[in-house]
């Protein structure tokens, strides 16, 4: 008996399972990612807007989004491990990439951009000049984060809707 051989089954037999527990984990990533963006943005904010005064409720959301914001970039780096895994000959030819890409970076203009210039602003509140340029990086931040929001349901449509298939 070669033990060479033996290991060799052995790897190969352990291989499809790491790689059905990564796609899992990715499946499960994504997930996650689409409903805290959308729990965060939806749900949650609107109802602290409703029942605490502004500036309570906006240094509260700021809070969640920012978290939201790291739990993101570690979901997207699970789904782009899987990917790479999954599709290694083609990966520059998947929609799904260049999609969790492009939210990368949306991540990252709201994280690094958006985020640290609306908290420098809210110290100079109730400055007219700084709330009319306050009220614009919001705005700029809602359209990014319905994209955000619309490219999760396409992206959870199309990995389940061809799971399904």
């Amino acid at each position: 008996m070669n033990p060479l051989k033996n290991n060799t089954n052995t790897l190969s037999s352990t291989l499809p399972k790491r790689i059905l527990f990564l796609s899992v984990l990715s499946d499960f990533a994504l997930v996650l990612w689409a409903g805290a963006t959308w729990a965060a943005g939806y749900v949650f904010a609107p109802a602290l807007f409703a029942h605490f005064p502004r500036e309570v409720a906006g240094d509260a959301a700021g809070q969640v989004f920012m978290a939201l914001n790291v739990l993101a970039l570690a979901c997207a780096a699970l789904i782009l491990l899987d990917l790479r895994v999954r599709c290694a000959k083609q990966l520059l030819h998947q929609r799904e990439l260049w999609c969790v890409v492009g939210l990368v970076f949306v991540v990252l203009i709201q994280y690094v951009g958006l985020a640290p210039k609306m908290a420098a602003l809210k110290v100079l509140l109730p400055n007219a000049q700084a709330e009319a340029f306050f009220a614009q990086l919001h705005g700029f931040s809602q359209v990014l984060f319905l994209l955000q929001s619309g490219a999760l349901a396409y992206l959870v449509y199309q990995r389940f809707a061809r799971k399904s298939a």
